[in-house]
């Protein structure tokens, strides 16, 4: 699992850079609305907004947990649960990327709290009394 993610991150990382540089030089910005939930009159938008500069730090989010997740085969190679670290790194990449692309309060607040609840977990992922205290100290 952790070749498959590091090329895949690798790759979107690079294409993402590649758009950020095609989005600069024709001035582009593409603003999506998703919604989420519709119950009668009222309804639940999310809202994306991707531009040069998201997709730029987009590219630098990736890339750098793509080096993480590289390097994490050899370091953690003796690990058993392997596949759950790799799990909390996409997911902390995941909340990362919608706190970039996010331009109202609410998916930013969404995107910080998957960011504080994923840190949490990465701090303890060895279970022992040092990480319960550092995970303390995150909380």
């Amino acid at each position: 699992m952790c070749s498959i993610s590091f090329i895949y991150l690798i790759s979107i990382s690079l294409s993402c850079f590649l758009l950020s540089l095609y989005f600069l030089l024709n001035n582009m910005i593409y603003f999506i609305e998703w919604e989420v939930v519709s119950l009668n009159s009222s309804s639940i938008v999310m809202t994306f907004l991707f531009d040069w500069m998201s997709l730029l730090f987009m590219s630098f989010v990736l890339m750098i947990a793509s080096l993480v997740i590289f390097y994490s085969k050899e370091y953690m190679s003796n690990d058993n649960n392997i596949n759950r670290f790799i799990m909390l790194v996409l997911m902390f990449v995941l909340s990362m990327m919608l706190l970039i692309i996010s331009p109202n309060l609410i998916s930013i607040l969404l995107g910080w709290d998957g960011l504080g609840l994923v840190s949490y977990c990465l701090v303890i992922y060895f279970q022992n009394i040092k990480s319960y205290n550092a995970g303390m100290l995150t909380a």
